[in-house]
């Protein structure tokens, strides 16, 4: 059944996969992207944003997610893996 829970999906119109076998869909309708680790019952949203009508996702070499929003005519970089932060004292 469609809808808008951690376990459920409205109109997902794009799927990619990264190196450790995550999925990441793009669902339209929900205007968010979520991660499924291999095993899961349910996804994590990663992202929330204002899309019109997505229809592509990428994952780039340094781990971005890269959104085609047609409709608004532009690509949406979301940094998705942290960095790890070196602290000067």
């Amino acid at each position: 059944m469609a809808g808008s829970w951690a376990y459920q999906l409205s109109s997902p119109v794009a799927v990619v996969l990264d190196q450790y076998d995550n999925i990441y869909i793009m669902d339209a309708t929900n205007n968010r992207i979520q991660r499924w680790r291999q095993g899961a019952t349910y996804g994590v949203t990663l992202v929330s944003a204002t899309m019109s009508s997505p229809r592509g996702i990428a994952i780039d070499g340094s781990g971005n997610l890269l959104v085609a929003d047609s409709n608004y005519d532009r690509i949406l970089l979301f940094p998705v893996y942290c960095r790890k932060l070196h602290y000067v004292s």
